[in-house]
C-alpha cells in the first residue's frame, strides 16, 4: 500500500525531492551500493561518472523447475483454448503505438550484461532462462527445464525447443555461453564498466553443452543462490553482438523487437506477433513502442501533462504528483544511513539503536518523495523470505532515543560528521534535525560525487554517510554477500560473529525453506538491536502513465524494476 501525504509540502521541499530523485539518487543507486537503477532521470555526466565508478554485483536464490514447468504447461494450455474465443468485453485493445520517454542509451557498458537505468526498455527485448514474478520462485522463460543437483553445486538446463532470435535464427547454447565469457573476460570487446553479477559468473568452474539444447553448469561450491545469476543472465545473439555495441541490432526474444536507435533522439520497437510466451502471458497488445529522449525532468513533465507521450519508465516525485497519474515500481532496497561501527562516538551499539528511532520515516517519504512510497525500516520487499511486517512501519519513537542515549551515558565534544551522496544532502538536513531533537549535533560534509565514491570503496567515512542501495529484491544471501553495505569489507566495519554466522548458515540452506526463515528472522532482530544501516524510505522508481494507458501499473515483469511492456494496452 502506497502512503499518500494529505499535509501541504513547502516549495523548498518540493524542489528537494525533485532534485533527489534526478539527480542524487540517478548518482547514488549507481554507486550506492548494490545496483544502478534510478528513481529518476540523472544528468548524464553524473550518471557516466556514476557508473565508472560503480563495483557492486547482484544475484540469487532458487526454486524447484519442474514444478514451475508443470505450472506453465496448464497455464499455456489454458490460455491458448482462451486465445481461440473472442476477447472479452473492457479487455485488453490490439493496436497503436506507445509513446514513452527514456533516457540517452548506453551500449557499450556491457549491456545486456551489466545493468544501466538507461537500458531498462531493452527487457522487453530480451529474455533470460527464467524469471522471478512475485516470489523467488523462479519462473520458466527460455528454459524448459532447470534443475539443480542435490548440494546445489551444479545446474542442468534444457532450452525450450523451437526459440528464435526476431530475426529468425534459432537461440543456441552458445548464446547463453556468450554472456558468461564477456562477463569473465570484457577486453576483447572495449567494455571497460562493472559488471554487477560478474562475481557470480566467476563461481562457475564448468559450462558445456551436453546437446543443442542441454547446457550443464558446474560452481566451485554449493552456491543456493545462483538461481539470482540466471534470472538476469539476459540472451542475446552472439553473432550479433558487436551490432549491438553499435546501437544497431539488438537481437533477442521478448515480446517486442528492436526497430532503430538514434543518438540523443530515442528508439522504436515492433510487436512480437510470434512471442514464445503469448499463450501464457498475454501480449503484446500494442504494434509498436516509440521512445523519446528528454533534457530535463520539466520537460519530460510538460510532455506528459500535454499527452505528448503517454508514459515515462521513471520520473521525479514532483512530476507524478502533478501529473496526477503516479505510482510505484517494485521495491529493491532503500535510502539509508550507514554507520562507522568502529567510530569512537559510534561503537556502542545502544547509540545507533537511538539514531534508528530519531528518523521521521513519515516526514522522509512526504517531504523527499511526494509521498510516494511505504513507510517501512526494512530493506526487504514483500515478495522476500526475509520479508518482516512488523518492519513495515515509521519506527519513529524519539522519546525511546532519548532513554536510549541516557542508558548508555551519550556526551559529545564534537559533532557527528555525516556524508550525503550528491543529491541526498537534504536528506542529510532533515536527519540532522531528527537527530538534534534527541541531542546528537551532526555535522553535513558534501563532496563531489568522485571523492565519495573513493571513500565508500576505501572504507573511508568518519562517521555517518547517506546513500541508496538495491537488490534486496534478490536472495537474501545475495544481499549479505555482495552488496557494498551488507557485505564482509563493507564501510561500516559491521562483520560481527552472530552476522558471520548468519551467512555461513544460509550458504548450506536452500534460500525458501524454514531453515533458512530462521536465520532471516535471526538477522531482522540484529538489525534492530545492533544496527549499522539505518533505514531512512524506499528506493523505489515512480513511474507515471497517463489514463489511455491500461495495464501499466498491475504487471511487472518481475519483482525486479522492468515493467511488462507486453501487457500493456491503449484504451481508445
Amino acid at each position: 500500500m502506497t502512503y499518500l501525504k494529505d499535509r501541504k509540502i513547502s516549495r523548498r521541499a518540493l524542489l528537494a525531492g525533485s532534485g533527489a530523485a534526478a539527480a542524487g539518487l540517478g548518482a547514488a543507486a549507481l554507486v550506492g551500493c548494490g545496483d544502478d537503477d534510478d528513481d529518476a532521470p540523472a544528468p548524464a555526466a553524473t550518471q557516466a561518472a556514476a557508473t565508472e565508478a560503480a563495483a557492486t554485483e547482484a544475484a540469487a536464490t532458487e526454486a524447484a523447475a519442474t514444478e514451475a514447468a508443470a505450472t506453465e504447461a496448464a497455464a499455456t494450455e489454458a490460455a491458448e483454448a482462451a486465445a481461440t474465443e473472442a476477447p472479452a468485453a473492457g479487455g485488453p485493445q490490439t493496436g497503436g503505438t506507445l509513446r514513452g520517454s527514456a533516457p540517452t542509451f548506453i551500449w557499450n557498458t556491457g549491456f545486456p550484461y551489466s545493468f544501466t537505468w538507461e537500458n531498462e526498455p531493452y527487457f522487453s527485448v530480451l529474455e533470460p532462462l527464467v524469471r522471478y514474478r512475485d516470489s523467488l520462485d523462479p519462473f520458466p522463460v527460455l528454459a524448459e527445464r532447470f534443475e539443480y543437483n542435490d548440494d546445489r553445486s551444479k545446474l542442468t538446463v534444457t532450452l525450450k525447443p523451437d526459440l528464435e532470435f526476431h530475426d529468425g535464427s534459432p537461440v543456441t547454447t552458445d548464446d547463453v555461453f556468450h554472456g558468461i565469457e564477456v562477463m569473465l573476460d570484457p577486453e576483447p570487446w572495449g567494455i571497460t564498466g562493472v559488471f554487477q553479477i560478474s562475481s557470480f559468473a566467476a563461481a562457475l568452474t564448468r559450462w558445456e553443452a551436453v546437446d543443442s539444447r542441454t547446457m550443464e553448469f558446474e560452481f566451485d561450491k554449493p552456491r543456493p543462490n545462483m538461481t539470482d545469476f540466471f534470472a538476469q543472465l539476459l540472451v542475446t545473439k552472439k553473432d550479433t553482438y558487436r551490432e549491438l555495441q553499435e546501437g544497431t541490432n539488438i537481437q533477442g526474444t521478448g515480446p517486442f523487437a528492436f526497430e532503430q536507435w538514434t543518438p540523443d533522439v530515442g528508439a522504436s520497437f515492433v510487436a512480437n506477433r510470434g512471442w514464445h510466451q503469448s499463450a501464457v502471458e498475454g501480449g503484446p497488445y500494442v504494434d509498436r513502442i516509440e521512445l523519446q529522449n528528454f533534457p530535463d525532468a520539466e520537460s519530460l513533465g510538460l510532455a506528459l501533462e500535454a499527452g505528448d507521450i503517454d508514459w515515462s519508465l521513471g520520473v521525479a516525485p514532483s512530476v507524478a504528483r502533478r501529473t496526477g497519474q503516479g505510482f510505484l515500481a517494485p521495491k529493491a532496497g532503500i535510502v539509508y544511513v550507514g554507520c562507522v561501527t568502529n567510530s569512537p562516538k559510534l561503537v556502542d551499539p545502544r547509540v545507533r539503536q537511538a539514531l534508528l528511532y530519531a528518523i521521521d520515516r513519515r516526514r522522509m517519504t512526504e517531504e523527499l518523495r511526494e509521498g510516494f512510497g511505504d513507510l517501512t525500516a526494512q530493506p526487504w520487499p514483500s515478495s522476500s523470505p526475509a520479508f518482516d511486517p512488523d518492519l513495515e512501519s515509521e519506527l519513529y519513537e524519539p522519546d525511546r532515543s532519548r532513554a536510549i542515549l541516557d542508558e548508555a551515558g551519550w556526551s559529545q565534544d564534537e559533532p557527528l560528521m555525516i556524508e550525503p551522496i550528491p543529491g541526498t544532502e537534504v536528506t542529510a538536513e532533515i536527519l540532522k534535525s531528527n537527530f538534534a531533537d534527541i541531542g546528537v549535533d551532526v555535522e553535513i560534509v558534501t563532496q563531489e560525487i568522485g571523492a565519495w565514491v573513493g571513500k565508500l570503496r576505501q572504507r573511508g567515512f568518519v562517521d555517518l554517510w547517506v546513500a541508496p542501495h538495491k537488490f534486496s529484491n534478490l536472495s537474501p544471501l545475495t544481499t549479505m554477500q555482495q552488496t557494498f553495505p551488507y557485505r564482509m569489507g563493507n564501510p561500516s566495519y559491521y562483520e560481527t560473529e552472530t552476522y558471520l554466522d548468519i551467512i555461513a548458515n544460509l550458504e548450506r540452506l536452500d534460500p525458501l525453506g524454514e531453515e533458512a526463515r530462521e536465520q532471516y528472522a535471526r538477522f531482522n532482530r540484529m538489525w534492530l538491536e545492533d544496527p549499522w544501516l539505518l533505514p531512512v524510505h524506499t528506493n523505489q522508481r515512480i513511474e507515471v502513465a497517463n489514463a489511455n494507458v491500461k495495464g501499466y501499473d498491475e504487471h511487472f515483469v518481475t519483482i525486479f524494476e522492468q515493467p511488462n511492456l507486453a501487457k500493456v494496452w491503449l484504451e481508445g
